[in-house]
């Protein structure tokens, strides 16, 4: 007689536990569903606090950008740009790009010459003082036509990095396979 009692004890609980299986499912679905949210959510004390505003161009209303708004994102770049989070950007961009066209060993030094090319294109912080001016320049700007001189001896210098990554694409397509060279197309963006 036990041993039947025993029985319908373990059949109930694997009936309880089959009723449960979905239950913890959708529970787990959406927790992680919902956990990227609470983590942006979060304050991080570890987080670098930088300026309450992006650098990105300003936003433009009407076609027409609010002049006191450009002026304050060139004051901003004038003081914090740095160059490095674009460099970061661009590097695990080229990073991705890498592992979807599946570089192989023997195709390393081709890629490694376009990567370089790509991320000597992000300005640094002299060439954007150059043009945008430098935080203690004089308001009233350089001497006549010194911010034009700037900004040629800017364009003869990426007019050669262009040049320079021209010739690394030339190279790496060389290089890559049919497939390769199909897995690297970059589809047309569209705002549809």
């Amino acid at each position: 007689m036990r041993n039947l009692q025993d029985l319908s004890i373990d059949n109930e609980l694997e009936s309880t536990v089959k009723k449960l299986i979905p239950l913890s499912l959708v529970a787990g679905v959406t927790l992680a569903a919902v956990m990227p949210f609470a983590a942006v959510s979060q304050d991080n004390p570890f987080a670098i606090k930088g300026p309450a505003y992006p650098p990105e161009l300003p936003v433009v209303f009407g076609g027409v950008p609010d002049i006191y708004d450009v002026a304050e994102r060139l004051d901003h770049l004038r003081h914090f740009y740095t160059g490095k989070a674009a460099r970061f950007r661009l590097a695990g961009a080229l990073s991705s790009q890498e592992t979807a066209i599946g570089i192989r060993a023997d195709q390393q030094d081709e890629w490694r010459a376009y990567t370089a090319a790509m991320l000597a294109l992000v300005p640094d912080a002299g060439t954007v003082r150059a043009l945008a001016g430098a935080p203690d320049e004089d308001p009233a700007g350089p001497e006549a036509f010194g911010r034009i001189e700037a900004l040629a001896d800017v364009l003869s210098v990426y007019g050669e990095k262009g040049a320079a990554l021209k010739t690394a694409v030339e190279n790496l397509r060389a290089v890559l396979t049919e497939e390769q060279l199909e897995a690297s197309r970059f589809p047309r963006l569209t705002l549809r």
